[in-house]
């Protein structure tokens, strides 16, 4: 086999090819743009085709008990303190805690001790709190499927976590070698596309430069829930919200040139979902159910199988819910995927050739224009009239 895709537009990245080649002829491997794509070790290839079988990209997947139509709900979490500390409404951790409450095992996405962004392991709920909140990066998924595949003949309750494409490829992984999906959870979250891990590591270094980070915080809540506030603090305790600086990633990751070449082409933003329940912002609740907004994070939950159902049903005294339906939790990336910039070739030929920096001033608003306009707000907030001018 002289390799597992034809174009990088139908390669996800999940891994299921490199996990399943009998031989280990498969790794996975950092292009130029900082996304990990299969390469094959000819040498070790037998030819057999299961990695091409195997991919949830171009192969359809069968999920046994879904039900007929999603039950579709709007969800807090009732403690407020897990609510704030979650990018929505906190109902991953009523999740979560059903498995862990059982002797079951998470696998989620949280950031090393280096601030990569990378798939792991808890068992209880300390580790498990790692995996709150939204990081805007493509995880790296390890040996994550081998893992999971081996807990699940154990006997043991594994609820995986990730992108739409994430959870077809392991369910499509666990199909494809006859493993026992009894015990398997998949909670896919709704995905805006995923952007560069090359790009994240520049941001690092760029906001790293006089301290190091202690914790990043992609959606802050304390300023509210609709829209991106970005939190970072550092070792020499230094904390800044929504700085020009602090910012440049996520606004890098809104112009959308950033993202996978396949996030373009996905086959999962719709609401025919491969997991056992759907998570995600439920963006327009301000219009749909205005009584429940209180601009601290609501949840929306598509329950996709009698299993979710199950799980579902069992979290229900931890939560507060209001019943919805597929037309009003309609959302771009529950239609069709992110549309493709016709400026991405220029975005990425201008980081090649003049650097990250270079790419912040010219997309990202890092730059004279965005500091005044910041500091004139400050200013303005400091004594009352930013509020008053708004209205």
């Amino acid at each position: 086999m002289i390799s597992v895709f034809d174009k990088k537009e139908e390669c996800c990245g999940c891994t299921a090819c490199k996990h399943i080649c009998p031989t280990r002829a498969i790794e996975m491997v950092s292009d130029e743009e900082g996304f990990l794509y299969p390469e094959i070790n000819q040498e070790l290839c037998i030819d057999c085709g299961r990695c091409r079988k195997v991919c949830p990209f171009v192969n359809s997947i069968s999920v046994d008990d879904k039900l007929d139509k999603p039950l579709v709900y709007a969800v807090k979490q009732k403690d407020f303190e897990t609510r704030m500390k979650s990018t929505s409404g906190g109902v991953y951790t009523s999740i979560s805690s059903v498995v862990l409450d059982k002797s079951g095992l998470i696998y989620g996405v949280k950031f090393d001790e280096n601030f990569k962004v990378i798939h792991s392991k808890a068992i209880d709920d300390k580790e498990r709190n790692t995996f709150r909140g939204s990081k805007y990066v493509q995880s790296d998924l390890g040996d994550i499927f081998n893992q999971i595949r081996n807990e699940l003949e154990l006997g043991q309750s594994v609820l995986f976590t990730g992108t739409g494409c994430q959870v077809a490829g392991l369910r499509k992984f666990i199909l494809d070698t006859k493993t026992n999906s009894g015990g398997l959870i998949t909670n896919d979250i709704i995905c805006h596309g995923t952007p560069s891990p090359l790009l994240w590591n520049e941001f690092l270094k760029f906001i790293q430069k006089n301290s190091k980070l202690n914790s990043y915080t992609f959606r802050y809540k304390e300023k509210g829930w609709h829209g991106y506030n970005i939190k970072a603090e550092f070792e020499n305790g230094k904390i800044k919200v929504n700085t020009p600086d602090i910012k440049v990633y996520s606004n890098i990751f809104t112009t959308d040139c950033a993202l996978r070449p396949s996030c373009y082409n996905c086959k999962f933003a719709n609401l025919e979902r491969k997991s056992d329940i759907m998570i995600g912002d439920f963006w327009g609740i301000e219009k749909i159910m205005p009584e429940i907004d209180d601009d601290k994070g609501i949840s929306l939950v598509l329950v996709n199988t009698i299993k979710g159902k199950y799980v579902f049903d069992l979290i229900k005294s931890n939560i507060d819910i209001w019943e919805s339906n597929t037309r009003d939790c309609l959302q771009p990336n529950l239609i069709g995927p992110t549309k493709k910039p016709q400026k991405r070739e220029m975005f990425w030929q201008d980081y090649y050739d003049y650097g990250f920096i270079y790419i912040a001033k010219k997309y990202a608003e890092y730059n004279f224009k965005s500091v005044i306009k910041r500091n004139i707000k400050s200013a303005l907030r400091s004594v009352g009239l930013l509020k008053y001018l708004k209205r």
